[in-house]
């Protein structure tokens, strides 16, 4: 029985610990666009209600959302739509993270340019092409 009680002990000190070293998320938008592109609206929200907007102009820092994941069992998702060019004519919605268990200091780097949008989840990778921008019609 006095090794149960410590066990326990052990595991609960190491999941206080955990929890209050975690790092907090970074989900990065960085407008790269032409200057003669305009700027570029960004809308996310998660799957908690939370909402958050920003208009990046060119050359602006990038919009920075900071959080921490939801505690298991909840999931953590932001949506975002982004959008730019004339009349908003251009645009995706993307999922910008998503996790199902608590990360610690993960990095979701998005990037518009005006050939599409690039990303990057790792600080030391460069970031790549992956969606081409949709068009309203």
């Amino acid at each position: 029985m006095n090794h149960l009680i410590v066990f326990v002990l052990i595991s609960t000190m190491c999941f206080v610990l955990n929890e209050a070293s975690c790092k907090k998320n970074h989900i990065i938008f960085d407008n790269q666009l032409n200057f003669s592109s305009g700027t570029l609206l960004i809308d996310c929200n998660d799957n908690e209600g939370n909402f958050m907007s920003n208009q990046l102009s060119f050359g602006e820092n990038p919009f920075v959302i900071t959080f921490s994941d939801y505690n298991w069992p909840k999931h953590t998702r932001w949506s975002c739509t982004i959008t730019r060019g004339p009349d908003n004519m251009f645009y995706y919605d993307l999922q910008a993270y998503h996790s199902n268990f608590q990360r610690c200091g993960q990095l979701r780097l998005w990037i518009a340019r005006d050939d599409g949008i690039w990303f990057t989840r790792r600080y030391w990778d460069p970031p790549g092409w992956i969606l081409p921008w949709k068009i309203h019609k």
